[in-house]
């Protein structure tokens, strides 16, 4: 069963203009253009059903929906970011990377590797 969940892309621009409260600057924090984040926009608008911003001739301002939809989206990337820092970290948790003399290393640090814990 596919799940209902919208694009990780229309989340990311949809947090960002939701902290800005620009689609402008929320373009320029993501370095897209400002016809993207709209689009974005609508698309998960479209997708969730219900309208997130007031646009205005002035800008856009958050609905009440939105305001709470940015919130728990907000919550929610932090959670995934922080997630996958950690799983990051852990990566290379258990390795050494040493640069060496070919030499040292033949001679000196093969026979005693098996001592290394």
């Amino acid at each position: 069963m596919r799940r209902k969940i919208p694009s990780t892309t229309a989340l990311i621009s949809f947090e960002a203009a939701a902290r800005h409260e620009s689609f402008t600057k929320a373009a320029q924090e993501l370095s897209l253009t400002q016809g993207a984040i709209c689009r974005q926009i609508a698309s998960l608008e479209s997708f969730i059903g219900v309208e997130l911003f007031r646009r205005s001739k002035r800008g856009v301002k958050l609905t009440e929906a939105g305001l709470s939809y940015s919130r728990r989206v907000a919550t929610q990337l932090d959670a995934v970011e922080r997630d996958t820092l950690s799983v990051m970290g852990q990566q290379g948790a258990n390795t050494i990377e040493l640069a060496l003399v070919p030499t040292f290393g033949t001679q000196w640090l093969l026979p005693r590797l098996k001592d290394f814990q």
